[in-house]
C-alpha cells in the first residue's frame, strides 16, 4: 500500500469532523445514487430467484444458497467465544501500558532506559503471540471460512487499535517529568474502551459525536451487512462451486482453467463491491450510529482510481490513516530520516505480509495470487506509466476486473483441490507452499 510521497503535504495530524459517508451522501440526495443501489438490489433478487428455481428444478428443495452460508460460518459460536476472549485480552494492554508509565516516573535516567527496553521487548513478542496464538486456534478449531475470516481480521484489527493507543500516549509519558504524576495525564480505560470499537484506527481522547442514536439506521445497516453476505453465498455457489467442485477427480485441461477466468470476470467485480460495501460501509456505518461516532469517512472516491497507488489510499481509509500516522511517519521521520523510498516500501511490505498472512489462514493453504498481481503488476504498471494516462481509470478497472477473476478462480480451484486431493502424511514446509493442484497433477 504505497502512501502520498509527500509528507509535507498531508496533515501531520488527522482532522475529525461530523460526516456522513460518501455513499450515505449519494444514497440520500443523488437520484442517480439511489439508481445505481436499487440495480444491485434487482440483480440481487433476480439471482436469488434464479438459484431458488434452479436449486428446485434439480433437487426438489429450496435453500436459497443458506446451506452454503451455514457451511461458512461453521462454528461461529465459537468464534465469537475466541473474539470476547481477544477483547479482553487486549484490554490488559491499558493496564500494563499504565503500569509501565507510573513506574517508569519513579527511575532515574538510566533505569528508565532499561525499564523502556524491557517493556518494548515485551510487547513486540505480545505482538507476535497474540497473533501466533490464534493462529493456533484457528487451526485446533477449523471453523467454517467465514469465521475464520471473521476471528482473523478482528484479530488484525485489534493488534492494530493496540497499538495506535499506545504509540499517541507513549509521548505523553516522555514528556512528563520524573518523580512526580502531577502532570501525568493519561487516558482513562472508558476512553480506551470507547476507541476499541469506534470505526477509526486513530487513537484521540475525544471524538465528534452525534447527538443521538437513529436505531432504524442501525438495524438496517445490519440488514444490508446480512444481504451482502447472503449475494456472496449465492455468487459462489452459482459461479464458482459448479465450476470447479470435481478439480483433482477428474483431469482439467488448461482451457479449463483459463476459460472461467474471464467467464467470471463479473462474479469478480461483485466481491469488490460486496466487500467493500459489507465491511467498509454497513459494518461500520451501525457500529458508528450505535456508539454516536460523528466522522463517517471510511473510504473516498476509489472507483475513479487510476493506479493502485490510488486505490489503496482511497479504498480504506481506515488502514490507509493508520498505516501513514503509526508506520510511514515513524519510517520517514524517526527510523530512517527523510527516505520516502524506505518509508513506502516498508508500508507496502507490512500490507502485503498481512494480506498473505489474512488469507493463508482463511483458506490454509499458500497461495500468494493476492500478492503476484497486486504487488508485481501494480509496480509494473507503475514503472511503465501506463496508470497516469487520461484512460489510466479504464485500464485500471480492466486490471482490477481481470486480476479479481483470476483469484477468485485460482481460490476456489485449490480449495477443491485440498478437498478432493488430501495428503496421507504429514504435510511438510515444501508441501505446504506447492499447491495442491500442482501437487496433485490435477491438469494436463
Amino acid at each position: 500500500m504505497k502512501i502520498k510521497n509527500d509528507v509535507k503535504k498531508k496533515s501531520s495530524k488527522k482532522e475529525f469532523t461530523i460526516r456522513d459517508a460518501l455513499l450515505t451522501t449519494r444514497f440520500e440526495n443523488s437520484d442517480d445514487g439511489r439508481t445505481i443501489y436499487n440495480i444491485f438490489v434487482v440483480i440481487f433478487v433476480l439471482l436469488l430467484t434464479y438459484t431458488g428455481l434452479d436449486e428446485y428444478t434439480k433437487t426438489g428443495e429450496v435453500w436459497l444458497s443458506l446451506h452454503l452460508l451455514w457451511f461458512a460460518f461453521k462454528k461461529l459460536y465459537l468464534a465469537i467465544l475466541v473474539w470476547c476472549a481477544s477483547n479482553i485480552v487486549a484490554c490488559f494492554s491499558y493496564a500494563f501500558f499504565k503500569f509501565w508509565a507510573k513506574v517508569r516516573l519513579i527511575l532515574k535516567p538510566k533505569g528508565q532506559n532499561v525499564w523502556d527496553k524491557i517493556w518494548i521487548t515485551i510487547l513486540v513478542f505480545y505482538y507476535f503471540w497474540f497473533l501466533y496464538g490464534l493462529q493456533n486456534i484457528g487451526n485446533v478449531a477449523k471453523f467454517g471460512k467465514a469465521s475464520t475470516t471473521f476471528v482473523f481480521m478482528e484479530q488484525v484489527r485489534l493488534l492494530m487499535k493496540q497499538h495506535a493507543f499506545i504509540r499517541t500516549n507513549v509521548p505523553r509519558v516522555l514528556r512528563t517529568k520524573m518523580h512526580t504524576d502531577t502532570n501525568l495525564e493519561l487516558p482513562n480505560f472508558g476512553k480506551f474502551l470507547y476507541f476499541m470499537f469506534a470505526p477509526t484506527m486513530i487513537y484521540r481522547d475525544e471524538y465528534p459525536r452525534t447527538r443521538h442514536i437513529r436505531w432504524k439506521f442501525v438495524f438496517y445497516n445490519i440488514w444490508e451487512l446480512f444481504a451482502v453476505t447472503w449475494f456472496y453465498a449465492i455468487i459462489v455457489e452459482r459461479f464458482l462451486i459448479s465450476t470447479f467442485d470435481d478439480m483433482c477427480l477428474r483431469k482439467f485441461t488448461w482451457g479449463e482453467i483459463i476459460s472461467p477466468i474471464f467467464g467470471n470476470v463479473l462474479p469478480g467485480i461483485l466481491f469488490l463491491l460486496l466487500s467493500f460495501y459489507g465491511v467498509l460501509h454497513s459494518c461500520q456505518n451501525a457500529f458508528a450510529e450505535i456508539l454516536r461516532f460523528g466522522d463517517r469517512m471510511y473510504y473516498k472516491e476509489w472507483w475513479n482510481s487510476k493506479s493502485l497507488g490510488e486505490f489503496h489510499r482511497t479504498w480504506n481509509m481506515l488502514v490507509q490513516d493508520w498505516l501513514y500516522t503509526y508506520v510511514y511517519k515513524d519510517v520517514y521521520e524517526v527510523i530512517v530520516p527523510k527516505n520516502k523510498k524506505v518509508a513506502n516500501f516498508v508500508v507496502l511490505f507490512l500490507s502485503a505480509v498481512v494480506h498473505e498472512w489474512l488469507v493463508i489462514n482463511v483458506f490454509r493453504f499458500f497461495l500468494p495470487v493476492n500478492l503476484i498481481i497486486f504487488l508485481i503488476t501494480g509496480a509494473v504498471f507503475a514503472a511503465m506509466g501506463i496508470m497516469g494516462a487520461q484512460w489510466g481509470n479504464l485500464l485500471f478497472l480492466y486490471g482490477m476486473a481481470i486480476g479479481l477473476s483470476i483469484e477468485a478462480n485460482l481460490f476456489a480451484l485449490e480449495s477443491y483441490a485440498h478437498d478432493n486431493c488430501p495428503l496421507n502424511e504429514n504435510v511438510t514446509a515444501m508441501k505446504f507452499y506447492i499447491p495442491r493442484f500442482i501437487a496433485c497433477r490435477c491438469i494436463k
